[in-house]
Order: C-alpha cells, then sequence, then structure tokens
C-alpha cells in the first residue's frame, strides 16, 4: 500500500496503464534544479509554467503524467509530458502522483501506438 500525499489525478481513461508513482525516485528533465529554485530557474530561460501552476492550484491534478521505464531498470522517467506538473507537486508536498506507465525500450508497435494515444489525450490540456 501507498502512503504519503498522493496527487490523484481526476481523469483516468487509461486505467490498464495506471499507477501511483514515487516522486523521490521519479526522473525527469529538470533533475538536477532543486526543487525550491525551479521557478527562479524557469523565469530566467523562459519556461511557462506560471498559468499551469494557477491552474492547478484551482483545480488540482486533472489528468496522470506519463512515465515509462526506460533502460529496463526499474526507475521511472517522465515522458513527453508532465514535468512541470511533477514540479507542482514536489512543491507543494506530495510524495507520489498519478501516473500512466507506458513501454520503454520494448515497447512494441503497439505500445507505441497507446503511448501516442495518451500523449494525444491530454497534450494540449496541460503540459
Amino acid at each position: 500500500m501507498t502512503t504519503g500525499k498522493i496527487l490523484i489525478a481526476k481523469h483516468n481513461n487509461f486505467p490498464s496503464k495506471y499507477i501511483v508513482a514515487d516522486l523521490s525516485t521519479l526522473t525527469y528533465k529538470w533533475d538536477q534544479v532543486p526543487v525550491n529554485e525551479w521557478t527562479d530557474y524557469a523565469d530566467k530561460h523562459g519556461i511557462p509554467y506560471k498559468e499551469l501552476f494557477s491552474d492547478l492550484d484551482r483545480n488540482g491534478l486533472l489528468h496522470p503524467v506519463i512515465v515509462r521505464d526506460l533502460k529496463n531498470n526499474g526507475v521511472l522517467r517522465k515522458y513527453r509530458c508532465g514535468g512541470r506538473r511533477i514540479i507542482w507537486a514536489k512543491r507543494q508536498g506530495y510524495t507520489h502522483i498519478s501516473a500512466y506507465k507506458v513501454e520503454g525500450i520494448y515497447a512494441t508497435e503497439n505500445d507505441k501506438r497507446l503511448a501516442d494515444e495518451i500523449t494525444a489525450d491530454q497534450w494540449f490540456k496541460i503540459d
């Protein structure tokens, strides 16, 4: 059983791929930027986040982030979209986040199509 502060998405359109991911081990593009310094980093580098963070403050997490085990080593990494939602969750003190786990290095063509479908379901709605 997962314990801690879990950020649960309001929508789960792909239940067969749904997991609760541990934010302490989930990797993403900005791993090397301390979470408490990330907004300064984003402002300096022109990374938009304010509208998304405001929306998350008002509405919570609408869709799970997308992750995959890229190197087949048990370490989950953000896939395509969701990095800013992960940052927001960490800044709010969450320990876990709703996620869709798609196939990594051994993905079949069907797996890749499903990953594309999951991404398309949320790409323009969030980040």
